[in-house]
């Protein structure tokens, strides 16, 4: 019952065609879609001892990554950090997102820069992105299927915010993590029913 209230779907790989209609239904430029590699899930488990809050905050399904010229973190919105509203996540709860870049609402860390994150972001058909010319910021915000209508509102939010970035070049990023979140419930439950043996 709860996930149809927050609009949440049942968690499942999303193969490149159908991420590409989906994106279009969800306001996204096709030159701005990328996905999440699986592998994303062993560099996040190898960080584990040195920043275990910072990780999981980095394996949130909802988050915006603002990202400086020089590739150092500045801004960090994540799911489990929005406050108020049902049933909908406000992400702009306590007014953050009225200016660009927006007041951080999630603690900042240095365990994801841009470069190492780069290497993890593909194309729906799953090759690396090309290199793209400097920007002021990089905004990367991870969205999936699996989070409906939190997804489109998170997109919505910070295309919104994008707007306020006057005189600043911009490079949105908006990368679909439902195949890594689908593979890390299905190597949790390949351990759970191993145990059960």
């Amino acid at each position: 019952m709860f996930q149809s209230i927050y609009g949440i779907r049942g968690l499942r790989q999303v193969p490149g065609p159908e991420l590409r209609q989906l994106a279009k239904r969800y306001g996204i430029e096709q030159a701005q879609l990328v996905q999440l590699d699986t592998s994303y899930r062993q560099f996040l488990t190898r960080q584990y001892n040195r920043d275990s809050v910072a990780v999981k905050n980095h394996y949130q399904p909802l988050q915006v990554s603002y990202y400086d010229a020089t590739g150092q973190l500045r801004c960090f919105y994540v799911n489990c950090h929005a406050g108020g509203g049902f049933p909908n996540i406000n992400w702009n709860y306590q007014g953050g997102l009225n200016q660009f870049p927006p007041a951080p609402q999630a603690p900042l860390d240095t365990i994801l820069p841009l470069t190492t994150y780069l290497g993890y972001l593909r194309t729906p058909e799953g090759q690396l992105l090309p290199p793209q010319p400097a920007t002021d910021y990089t905004v990367v915000v991870q969205w999936s299927r699996f989070m409906g209508r939190q997804s489109r509102r998170l997109i919505e939010a910070t295309q919104r915010n994008g707007m306020l970035a006057q005189g600043q070049s911009v490079r949105l990023l908006f990368v679909s993590n439902d195949n890594l979140q689908a593979y890390v419930y299905e190597q949790q439950d390949r351990r759970d029913a191993a145990r059960r043996k």
